[in-house]
């Protein structure tokens, strides 16, 4: 009896000890996270991660190798919430929480500037890990993320019966297209922040995000319509 009481106190032991492992490890992570939202992954040293994790040196060492293998754990946790995201609108027809409903716009403008203010959105509350996974695919060119691809595909399908509903507005017959065009723009529309945090936040040039959206609004608008 005595040594399987000693056996149970082992593996409680043995998982509490797998808990604190999975803590510290999480806090280096967001640490990592939280400073790509200000700074590039270049301009960030050990010591940064740790006293934003409040973790000591020679913990991010016990957890990883170097700061570069940081990167790959990031891209992970981003494919993470990726495949959460999915199996989430799959299973629940939800996402973030809340039930996806085709747009409420009255107008293809209203389409528009919802479709963008959801793209500024996402770069606004992931750009940590955005800023993550670029520089992770600038160091890995030959990595392939099928996941990313299919969601690419998806979003210009969903896209593609918004557009539907002003066909007759839209001067491009292949509607498809037409959406492919207007996603790939909704990609890059605020990839300065992501490339360039420093110089894209002090910089007295750029004009505001509501105007950008506003004036990308009207882009999108033109060309869907030629008007």
């Amino acid at each position: 009896m005595w040594y399987a009481a000693r056996c149970g106190r082992s593996r409680a032991m043995a998982k509490v000890q797998q808990k604190r492992v999975a803590r510290t490890r999480e806090k280096i992570l967001a640490a990592l996270e939280q400073l790509l939202e200000s700074k590039e992954f270049e301009a960030i040293s050990i010591a940064d991660i740790a006293r934003q994790g409040g973790v000591a040196v020679g913990s991010i060492y016990s957890h990883f190798e170097d700061k570069e293998a940081l990167l790959p754990a990031l891209f992970d946790r981003y494919m993470e919430r990726i495949e959460a995201r999915v199996a989430e609108f799959v299973e629940y027809g939800m996402i973030d929480g809340e039930k996806y409903e085709p747009s409420e716009a009255h107008d293809l403008r209203g389409i528009i500037e919802q479709s963008i203010r959801g793209a500024h959105r996402q770069v606004t509350d992931s750009l940590g890990l955005r800023r993550a996974l670029l520089t992770y695919r600038r160091l890995n060119p030959d990595v392939e993320v099928p996941l990313v691809s299919k969601l690419g595909r998806d979003a210009i399908e969903l896209l593609a019966a918004e557009l539907d509903r002003y066909r007759e507005e839209i001067v491009h017959t292949d509607l498809h297209e037409a959406a492919r065009m207007v996603s790939y723009f909704l990609n890059i529309a605020f990839l300065d922040r992501i490339v360039l945090p420093a110089a894209a936040a002090k910089d007295e040039l750029r004009p505001s995000d509501e105007m950008l959206i506003e004036t990308y609004t009207g882009m999108v608008l033109h060309y869907l319509t030629g008007q």
